[in-house]
C-alpha cells in the first residue's frame, strides 16, 4: 500500500468527497461474516453554527472508495441508516448499513422490512437451498448469488412458521456450515470458511500474505486442536415413531444440539457444521495493520515468519478498516479454517 491515505465517497451519485473533507474526523468501515450487515461511520466536525453540515435524509446511498495515493478501491454501497448528533466537540456520526439491508432513495436497496417481515409458508421436501435461495430472492428484487457447494443441498420439508425470509436462510445455513447475507443488490450464500465468493463459476478471494514487519499490533490463541470433541444431533424417525441420536467427532466433551431434525440427513449434517465451528474458534487470531483494502471478511492470511504454531493460513471472520488522524489502519480478525 501506499503512504498518503485517501478516500472518495458519492451520495446518490453525487461526489461529496471535497464536502466532506473539510469537516472530516474519521471514517470506519466493518466487513463481517455471516449475516451481520457490514456497516460504514462517517464522523465529522460540525463546530460552525453559520455553516452547519447539511443533513444527508435517511435513505440516501453512499458508495465509498479506500485506498492510499493514487489507488483507491470501491469497498461497497451503503444506506444511511441513522444520523447522532453530539456535543461537546460538535460533531455528527452518519450510520449506514450496507446495501440492500435498508431502503435506498435511488431504488436500488430492497427494503429492510421486507427481507425482515415474517411469513408463515410451508417448502416440499426435496427442495434445492438453491431453489430457496432464487425463489426468495425474486420475491425482494435481488439477485441469487448461490456458491456450489451450497446450491445442491437437498432439504427435507421445512415450515416457515412466523419466520422472517431472512431468518428462515440464516438458519439454514447454519445448519449446513454455511452463511446468508444480503448486500450490492444480492442475496449471497456460501460455504463458511470456502474463501469463494458465490455465484455460479465462484473464484477465489485472496489470500494476503502477512509477516511480523507489517503488524503493528497483534495476539493470537492457540488451544489445542480439535477440542471440540462431538457432537450429538436428534431426528424423528416417523416410520418407527422414535426420536433417534446421530453423533459426529469423538471424546470429549460431547455437546447436544436442542432442535430435533426431520430426518438423519438434516440432523447429520447440523452435527458436522456445529463441530467445524467448533475446530475454528479453537484458535483466534487480532492484528492491527497499515490499512490494506485487499483483506476482507471470508478471505485469507498467509502468516509467514511468526513462529511455529502461529504462520500458514488463518481464515478471515471480519475486518475494521478506519481512516482518521492517525492514518488508513485495518483491524483483522480471524480463525483457523477448521478440518472440514
Amino acid at each position: 500500500m501506499g503512504i498518503t491515505p485517501r478516500f472518495r465517497i458519492t451520495a446518490n451519485s453525487e461526489d461529496i468527497t471535497e464536502a466532506l473533507r473539510e469537516r472530516f474526523v474519521s471514517l470506519r468501515l466493518t466487513d463481517k461474516a455471516g449475516v451481520d450487515s457490514d456497516d460504514l461511520t462517517i464522523t465529522l466536525a460540525d463546530h460552525d453554527a453559520q455553516a452547519p453540515i447539511s443533513l444527508p435524509p435517511a435513505g440516501a446511498e453512499l458508495t465509498v472508495w479506500l485506498g492510499c495515493d493514487d489507488q483507491a478501491d470501491e469497498m461497497g454501497v451503503y444506506i444511511v441508516d441513522t444520523i447522532d448528533i453530539s456535543w461537546p466537540p460538535n460533531q455528527l456520526r452518519i450510520t449506514a448499513k450496507a446495501a440492500p439491508l435498508a431502503k435506498s432513495d435511488s431504488g436500488q436497496g430492497s427494503t429492510r422490512l421486507m427481507l425482515q417481515t415474517k411469513k408463515t409458508r410451508s417448502w416440499d421436501a426435496g427442495t434445492q437451498l438453491g431453489e430457496m435461495v432464487k425463489a426468495i430472492a425474486a420475491e425482494h428484487g435481488l439477485t441469487p448469488a448461490v456458491q456450489d457447494a451450497m446450491a445442491g443441498i437437498t432439504l427435507p420439508h421445512v415450515d416457515q412458521v412466523n419466520e422472517s425470509d431472512m431468518n428462515l436462510l440464516t438458519r439454514l445455513a447454519h445448519e449446513h456450515d454455511g452463511i446468508a447475507k444480503p448486500g450490492g443488490g444480492a442475496l449471497l450464500l456460501a460455504k463458511r470458511g470456502s474463501s469463494q465468493s458465490a455465484g455460479a463459476g465462484s473464484q477465489p478471494l485472496p489470500t494476503v500474505t502477512i509477516t511480523p514487519g507489517m503488524v503493528s499490533r497483534g495476539k493470537m490463541r492457540l488451544a489445542k486442536r480439535g477440542a471440540a470433541g462431538s457432537v450429538v444431533a436428534r431426528w424423528r424417525d416417523t416410520d418407527a415413531a422414535a426420536t433417534l441420536e446421530i453423533t459426529e467427532g469423538e471424546g470429549e466433551p460431547v455437546q447436544r444440539l436442542q432442535p430435533i431434525h426431520p430426518d438423519e440427513a438434516s440432523a447429520r449434517a447440523a452435527a458436522r457444521a456445529e463441530l467445524r465451528r467448533g475446530e475454528r474458534g479453537e484458535q483466534t487470531l487480532d492484528l492491527t495493520l497499515p490499512g490494506n483494502t485487499e483483506l476482507m471478511a471470508e478471505g485469507r492470511l498467509m502468516l509467514s515468519g511468526f513462529r511455529e504454531g502461529a504462520d500458514g493460513e488463518w481464515l478471515i471472520n471480519e475486518v475494521q478498516h478506519r481512516l482518521d488522524q492517525g492514518g488508513f489502519v485495518s483491524q483483522v480478525k480471524g480463525e483457523l479454517p477448521g478440518s472440514g
